[in-house]
């Protein structure tokens, strides 16, 4: 990228970051000279006022971007008129709350100013970005966008942020997600209501570009002004950011109400509990049932749209509905079209189908889909063992594994680790009720008796113990040696050596130390309590080794329960202990390879466990590597799962 306009805009962003950073220039009039002579000649950047039709001052002197006039010669004038006002950019040395809300209140003024809520003549929209730029901030990005959730709280989305950009670190911009679809392009705020709305969500996306955060910053600037003035020469995204990673993070999503305005996704559309069922689509079929289409009811806020896949048109079923307030529109996609949102429940979207019956020559069928449907636990988002090792690992994994091969290469076996982990949590359940119950019973004098010296228990629990033991042993083992090598394998993990023999482990850990010290250290520890689970494991398979009967004794009279232990700890302690160990361990080395296979700055930080959700317990999030989060290392220790 020698040479290259990329490379021209990266070297004003460093000098303008560096120095602003050492303090050696005032940052808002730096920045006004380092991106006038990229505006030019259709636009002109300036501490300038505003004045209205009748010379009035609307606005005092602010770092504005204001189209050129041919008219007036003037290149730098104190005020200008609203209609050529095209942004506003709020530069600050050091971004925090206060000068967030400041920056805000700067964007709202401008956005507000007359001459921006009709169409325009010589643009696609007439819509004045609002930026603000900083050399550095006192918040991680991620933590900021929560601060820009916040005080977008205080206004309507008319007058948002269109860009937060922290030039030593990030941006935080919008990006659309139609329905259905995968998130797309950068995304401009519309400056009024009234305009057509399409089923779509408006996502903030976090960006950590480091050093090219500035090219980020103009290349989205250009393209804000490239469709305030259609009619420019100004360099494309593309231009300015060839060969940098456009990964992001997205952290919020919005979507339009019946008024125009984003408001936050409802959690029943985040996620799917049956939602996706109210979604199947109908068939449309020819009277002999073959196939021509499928349309389908998408509810929202204040209505729905109608998507239809196939060769069919969607404006035929629309017309169906009868007369609309607002003339419905609709939108190409690759599989067929979706309408505009129409204020249409799903009782009209029935009641429609039965009139396209009764006059085409089609007939609509409700879309029966072959599934089967498993019940797979008694509990939910809210367990933390659900919400981990089910819901937070498969999400990681979709952004970490790109191709089907390769999520097919892990989900494979991840779906026996996460099975069997099941079944050895419910079997250490089991084992402390057991126990439990049958101490309370025997300290309550049911089900044992004293005769002279001799104890008589009615109601042994050995055998049942025993079966539950050995099949807790059976199945951690096969957890930890079997189904785990093979998952951490799918990860592209070099730990096959922790599955193996003494020398073998001792040889691979010490060459693992070299390029994953981390991963070698916890491997070293862990490996401890992996040994003596693998060790009762082969005494009870090959050295007739069971677990020992339960004790009784008698103190003061009364009968009391000694519980057998299991390689020194008593029995329900050692597997209480291996299980969360166990938990641990998938958690850990699954979310460890995980990481390592995230895209070019994409990592993964831990949630505190005081912040997490109460109706989501996940433990891990996606975070920008660059962005200021504390990154997750994986580190060894003893706590229980349910407390890690």
């Amino acid at each position: 990228m020698a040479g290259s306009l990329t490379e021209t805009i990266h070297d004003l962003g460093k000098s303008l970051s560096e120095h602003c950073l050492d303090g050696s220039y005032d940052f808002p009039r730096r920045l006004c000279e380092v991106l006038g002579p990229q505006l030019r000649p259709d636009f002109r950047i300036g501490f300038v006022g505003v004045t209205g039709e009748a010379g009035a001052i609307l606005m005092e002197p602010a770092l504005l971007i204001y189209t050129s006039s041919s008219v007036v010669t003037d290149d730098s004038p104190k005020y200008v008129s609203s209609e050529r006002v095209a942004g506003v950019i709020y530069a600050v040395r050091t971004l925090n709350d206060a000068s967030l809300a400041e920056g805000y209140k700067l964007i709202c003024q401008v956005k507000a100013l007359p001459g921006h809520d009709t169409d325009s003549v010589a643009g696609w929209h007439h819509i004045p970005i609002g930026m603000i730029v900083a050399c550095d901030c006192e918040q991680p990005l991620e933590e900021l966008a929560d601060s820009i959730a916040t005080i977008n709280t205080q206004f309507t989305s008319t007058r948002w942020a269109d860009a937060i950009s922290v030039l030593s670190r990030g941006l935080i911009n919008h990006a659309v997600q139609f329905e259905g679809h995968k998130i797309g392009g950068d995304f401009i705020l519309p400056n009024n209501t009234g305009a057509m709305q399409f089923a779509m969500y408006v996502h903030v996306v976090v960006a950590s570009l480091g050093p090219y955060t500035f090219n980020r910053t103009c290349g989205l600037l250009f393209m804000h002004l490239g469709c305030f003035f259609k009619k420019t020469v100004l360099p494309t995204n593309e231009m300015v950011m060839q060969g940098v990673s456009r990964v992001a993070v997205n952290v919020r999503a919005y979507m339009f109400d019946a008024t125009d305005y984003l408001v936050p996704v409802p959690e029943e559309m985040q996620q799917d509990r049956g939602y996706g069922l109210e979604l199947m689509p109908y068939r449309i079929e020819s009277q002999k049932g073959k196939l021509l289409s499928r349309v389908q009811f998408v509810p929202w806020l204040g209505g729905a749209a109608i998507r239809v896949y196939g060769d069919l048109p969607l404006m035929p079923f629309v017309l169906f509905l009868g007369k609309m307030d607002r003339p419905p529109q609709q939108i190409k996609t690759p599989e067929g079209a979706i309408s505009s949102i129409l204020p249409i429940n799903r009782n009209q979207f029935e009641l429609m189908l039965a009139r396209f019956n009764r006059q085409s020559n089609m007939v609509s069928k409700r879309e029966q889909p072959n599934w089967t449907v498993t019940k797979m636990a008694d509990e939910g988002a809210s367990s933390p063992f659900m919400a981990r090792l089910f819901l937070n690992i498969l999400d990681l994994r979709k952004s970490a594994l790109q191709s089907k091969s390769e999520l097919d290469a892990f989900d494979k076996p991840y779906e026996l680790v996460l099975m069997s982990s099941i079944t050895v949590r419910d079997l250490a359940r089991e084992i402390n009720d057991l126990i439990a119950d049958h101490r309370s019973k025997v300290e309550g004098g049911i089900g044992v008796r004293i005769e002279g010296r001799v104890v008589h228990v009615d109601e042994p629990i050995d055998k049942e113990l025993r079966r539950l033991v050995e099949s807790f042993l059976n199945s951690s083992n096969r957890v930890m040696f079997t189904e785990m090598k093979e998952a951490a394998k799918a990860l592209g993990l070099g730990i096959t050596f922790f599955f193996k023999n003494e020398s073998t482990f001792t040889n691979g850990v010490t060459a693992l130390d070299g390029s994953d010290p981390n991963l070698a250290a916890y491997c070293w520890k862990a490996r401890i309590w992996a040994d003596m689970l693998n060790s009762v494991r082969n005494d009870m398979e090959h050295n007739f080794w069971s677990l020992p009967r339960v004790q009784y004794k008698i103190e003061q009279g009364r009968v009391v329960m000694i519980e057998p232990e299991i390689m020194g700890r008593p029995g329900s302690n050692f597997t209480n202990f291996v299980k969360d160990r166990m938990l641990c361990f998938v958690e850990e080395i699954c979310v460890h390879g995980l990481q390592g296979r995230m895209p070019e700055s994409i990592s993964v930080t831990e949630i505190p466990v005081q912040k997490r959700a109460f109706e989501r317990a996940e433990r891990f999030r996606l975070c920008t590597s660059g962005g200021g989060m504390p990154l997750w290392e994986i580190e060894y220790h003893e706590t229980t799962f349910d407390e890690t």
